[in-house]
């Protein structure tokens, strides 16, 4: 079976959510692990979808196991955790001696070491429990720096740096060229606070992914005159690695491009 980028490029890139996930990228994700068909996506031509199918007959992993066997292996992490010292670490609220409430993605949710749900009552997608048990088994983590980076500056963030623009930056700013109101009214709704930031940017927000993991957006609509397309800058805190691994970091951003675009 084809790699989530790999499908990614046979997909409409269109956003459009009729295939009940919120961007193309995230259809491709779910594809790749078999979370997903590919009829789910009605957009796509004929040539895309044979070849998709194709991928699916030569898929010997069952619905779902590469995300349960990550799960599996972060059980005894998530054991060992002391959650008083997570809450105080993470910004999280100690609701009992193993059950924490923890804002992800301006969501609440409760954490316990068996299972996680969100402000409905409802499991979360597989992947995105793994972010929040991932950042939650993070050693030692600091408190915010105050200081904005590049994902380029991120440690070890160079094999990813095409999939962060791509997927996160430029399908943001594309989603939203000539729009800045419409930009600002989804930040507004997904929680994000305009940030006072001096600069040439149209619009600036600070979001916290998770309580202690803040992320400044900031775009730069386009210019036709000047032939500027619209741009967008996720910065991330300097200590985002002691956060999140590399990879995490990525997915986390791609759900979060997703939403914003969905």
């Amino acid at each position: 079976m084809k790699t989530a980028v790999e499908i990614y490029k046979y997909l409409p890139k269109t956003n459009c959510g009729k295939c009940g996930t919120a961007s193309c990228f995230g259809f491709a994700a779910k594809l790749a692990t078999q979370q997903a068909k590919t009829d789910d996506c009605p957009n796509l031509t004929d040539a895309a979808r044979a070849a998709l199918r194709a991928g699916e007959q030569d898929h010997s992993i069952s619905r779902g196991t590469v995300f349960e066997q990550t799960l599996q292996s972060l059980k005894p992490k998530v054991a060992a955790l002391d959650f008083t010292r997570v809450a105080q670490s993470s910004g999280a609220i100690l609701r009992g001696p193993d059950c924490l409430e923890l804002m992800f993605l301006n969501e609440c949710h409760t954490v316990t070491k068996d299972c996680i749900l969100d402000s409905a009552g409802r499991e979360p997608l597989p992947f995105l429990l793994i972010l929040i048990y991932n950042h939650l088994c993070m050693p030692d983590p600091p408190a915010p720096s105050g200081e904005w980076i590049t994902f380029g500056s991120v440690p070890a963030s160079h094999a990813k740096d095409k999939a962060w623009a791509g997927h996160v930056e430029e399908l943001i700013a594309k989603h939203f060229a000539g729009n800045v109101d419409g930009l600002k009214r989804v930040c507004e709704k997904f929680g994000g606070l305009p940030a006072d930031i001096k600069g040439n940017h149209d619009a600036a927000f600070e979001f916290r992914f998770f309580p202690r993991y803040p992320v400044l957006l900031l775009f730069y609509d386009a210019v036709q005159d000047e032939d500027f397309p619209a741009q967008v800058k996720l910065l991330l805190d300097r200590n985002v690695d002691r956060y999140l691994d590399i990879e995490s970091i990525v997915v986390l951003g791609e759900e979060f491009a997703g939403r914003l675009t969905g």
